[in-house]
This record gives C-alpha cells, sequence and structure tokens, in this order.
C-alpha cells in the first residue's frame, strides 16, 4: 500500500481545494498506471456526483474500455452504497474496476458525519459473484483523510461553507497528473 500514499495526499489535496467541505477525491487508473479520470464531490450539483460516481460518469463518457481492462480506483474514502452501486453497475457498460484501494474507512467517516447511514463496501461486495467483485484494500493513510473530513465538518459547522461552482468541469479532469508512466503501479 506504501505506493499508493503520495497519491493519497495528492487526492486529499484535491478534495479540499474542490470542496472543502465535503472533501471527497477520487481517481481511476488504467493497466498501465496511468491516470484516466480524477474526480471531487460534486453532490451539491447532483446526489449522483459522488467523487466515485462522478469520475464513473466521466470515465465512461470520454473512454472507450474494454471488460478486460482491469482498473485501479483510488479514493481517500472507503466508497459509499451509491458509489459502489456505480461500481457494480459499470460493468454492464465494460467498465472493470478490479481494484478499489481507500483512505478512510466507512467506520471513521461516520464518527465525524453522523448521517452516513450507508452500508461498508465489503457488506456490499458480499453481494457481488466473485468473478465480478473487485479487490478492495484499505486503508492508506487513514489519519490525514480522515483529518480533512474533520476539517470539513468543522468548517460546516462554523457556517465557513465557501461559494460553490455548479461548472461540473471543476470537480474532474481527464489524463495523468501525477504518475511516472515508467513506473506504473502495480
Amino acid at each position: 500500500m506504501q505506493e499508493y500514499e503520495e497519491l493519497m495526499g495528492e487526492l486529499i489535496e484535491l478534495g479540499i481545494t474542490a470542496n472543502p467541505v465535503c472533501p471527497f477525491a477520487c481517481c481511476i487508473i488504467d493497466p498501465c498506471g496511468q491516470i484516466l479520470v480524477t474526480a471531487a464531490n460534486a453532490m451539491h450539483i447532483s446526489p449522483l456526483y459522488t467523487a466515485e460516481g462522478l469520475a464513473m460518469h466521466m470515465l465512461a463518457g470520454n473512454y472507450h474500455c474494454k471488460p478486460e481492462q482491469k482498473l485501479t480506483l483510488v479514493t481517500n474514502a472507503e466508497p459509499d452504497s451509491g458509489a459502489m452501486a456505480a461500481i457494480i453497475w459499470a460493468r454492464c457498460s465494460g467498465i472493470n474496476i478490479s481494484r478499489i484501494i481507500y483512505g478512510a474507512s466507512r467506520a471513521g467517516i461516520k464518527q465525524i458525519w453522523d448521517c452516513d447511514f450507508s452500508f461498508t463496501a465489503q457488506q456490499m461486495l458480499e453481494s457481488v459473484t466473485e468473478e465480478h467483485r473487485p479487490e478492495l484494500i484499505g486503508q492508506v493513510i487513514e489519519e490525514d483523510c480522515l483529518e480533512s473530513f474533520r476539517e470539513g465538518r468543522e468548517l460546516k459547522e462554523e457556517g465557513d461553507t465557501p461559494v460553490m461552482s455548479l461548472d461540473l468541469d471543476d470537480y474532474w479532469m481527464a489524463g495523468d497528473w501525477l504518475l511516472d508512466l515508467d513506473d506504473p503501479v502495480e
């Protein structure tokens, strides 16, 4: 998991920059280690646009994925039920998320935001056949991820919520912005 620490740190910063109150962010990586899509939480635009949901939406609309391509989703929070449903259903469109690397656990997030009523990602995966079940790897620099969510909650409680753009392009980007292609993520 150490190879994901730098990337997770970048996702934390992206989440804080894009949406300081709800600093969720993720990226999808191809089998060669190239970042295809990066997204941040934009649920103020649509309740479907969790970071993961937006990343899946933009991946489907901007790339032709083949089912045999095993993609990796890296996210600073364990995906919630809605995001997990999108990941599972995306397989019908040829998007094969075979591995999910996450930072903060749902249990940790529930301690910060008591309104989190979602199932854990593992609970969601239990209903998926083994051949379609992504590998779930977690808690990469969890304390750093949780700290960004604590800071977001403090902003909200203090009433310091920023004015948020309604331009969806402010919450996602295509392309590789971090990884060295000579050193692919395995």
